[in-house]
């Protein structure tokens, strides 16, 4: 299959991962910027037409089966100016989480056998010059970003734009994270707009936006797991593009990451507690898999302490699991399922030192009595998320030397209860 391009700035970029076990690996993001989770349903899919941003990069992850699926990609060069203008490509390629394919602004881009694929996009974003915004002179909309053309498109009738070239400062996503957040839940029974350069009667031409109504069963925004106190399912706000497919928009302000759980067999033989992190967990994944997640509740002061159950359930990509610190979980049969992770930190309030990097007690599943642990209750701010996005930034700048950590709970020889983190030596 080829990885290589032709049309300049369309390219593959090499995730940074973890190993974690088997064919498993942790693959983070070090951003706070909103991002999207891109589902595409099971039956037969397809966009219909080609898509152009001019102010939006996509840089897209694919997940999904190794085996037997084929994702092809058509592209086409829209960039009035560009060495490679006009070209079209067509590639083929199979789902993997080592890499992420980087679409610049004004490649037109569409795309075939995304049925059982899910595709996470940290796209990035480009304003145009303060210039030509202050004029007034744009062929772009910052709340409408995307231009559709007709699969059929001839090479003569093909449009050409001067996409943006400024990056956006973090400020800027910001204000993206809270538009969305504010108008997505207003479009829950449209679809993703398709767009359409229409001449009018005296000549002008105009981009019209269509929105096709849709009828979707509708989710609560909170389903609570009554076993364990604060457990509970949680709706992204979503855009749908179809009865199966959509975007589920990631736009909390924390760092962002996702486990590829690999292929084989995946069960955990300890509960991964949380002292510091309130986990926000995505499922995405065939619809017929069937997970398993046990639970122990080891927080001192919960009403449900002690609770010690389990429950079952599919990946659905339009909602995450919430996990309070203190509350233990493992799973069984994760295999061929991704968990994308944007969780919240909490601190200790007494000012103790919190490393994230250690903030996981492995405790065997079959070891009783449960623990009883006091998590963390203050919230972080803004500058502690910035920092670690700063620390990840610096640790991806060498490949990865060990595995992700496994920390026991044991006590010292003066009977102290102290937490040891192990981690596995890899190869470079």
């Amino acid at each position: 299959m080829d990885s290589s391009f032709a049309i300049q700035g369309l390219e593959w970029r090499d995730n940074w991962r973890i190993e974690n076990g088997n064919d498993s690996y942790v693959v983070p993001f070090p951003t706070l910027r909103p991002a999207s989770l891109v589902f595409h349903g099971e039956s037969e899919f397809s966009y219909g037409h080609y898509g152009i941003h001019l102010g939006q990069a996509d840089v897209l992850t694919f997940l999904g089966p190794s085996e037997g699926t084929a994702v092809t990609g058509y592209f086409i060069d829209c960039r009035l100016g560009s060495p490679t203008a006009g070209m079209r490509e067509t590639r083929v390629w199979s789902p993997t989480s080592a890499r992420a394919l980087y679409i610049p602004a004004g490649v037109a881009h569409t795309f075939d056998g995304l049925e059982r694929v899910n595709t996470i996009n940290t796209y990035e974003l480009f304003l145009p010059s303060p210039e030509a915004w202050v004029q007034g002179d744009l062929d772009w909309q910052p709340d409408a970003d995307i231009i559709n053309l007709p699969l059929d498109v001839a090479d003569q009738d093909l449009p050409y734009f001067v996409p943006n070239s400024h990056p956006a400062g973090e400020a800027w996503y910001d204000i993206v994270a809270d538009q969305q957040r504010a108008a997505i839940p207003k479009l829950a029974s449209v679809e993703f707009p398709m767009t359409r350069d229409m001449q009018l009667v005296d000549g002008s031409v105009r981009r019209v936006e269509l929105r096709r109504r849709l009828t979707r069963s509708a989710k609560p925004n909170w389903e609570p797991f009554p076993g364990v106190f604060g457990v509970g399912w949680v709706r992204h706000p979503v855009i749908p593009s179809g009865p199966e497919s959509g975007f589920s928009v990631l736009v909390d302000r924390f760092p962002l990451y996702f486990i590829d759980h690999g292929e084989t067999g995946y069960s955990h033989d300890a509960y991964g507690i949380h002292l510091g992190q309130e986990d926000r967990l995505t499922f995405v994944g065939p619809k017929d898999r069937t997970v398993t997640i046990r639970l122990i509740d080891t927080r001192a002061d919960s009403p449900t302490y002690g609770a010690d159950t389990s429950f079952t359930f599919s990946p659905d990509p339009e909602h995450y699991l919430l996990l309070p610190p203190g509350v233990g979980h493992a799973f069984e049969h994760i295999e061929k399922v991704y968990t994308i992770n944007r969780p919240r930190t909490l601190l200790p309030a007494d000012g103790r030192e919190y490393r994230p990097g250690n903030d996981v007690i492995d405790w065997p599943v079959e070891k009783r009595p449960i623990p009883t642990l006091q998590p963390n209750a203050l919230p972080a701010g803004r500058d502690y998320y910035e920092a670690r996005v700063a620390d990840q930034k610096e640790l991806r700048r060498t490949p990865a030397t060990h595995s992700t950590p496994a920390v026991l709970l044991t006590r010292d020889a003066d009977g102290r209860e102290i937490r040891v983190a192990l981690r596995k030596k890899v190869a470079a």
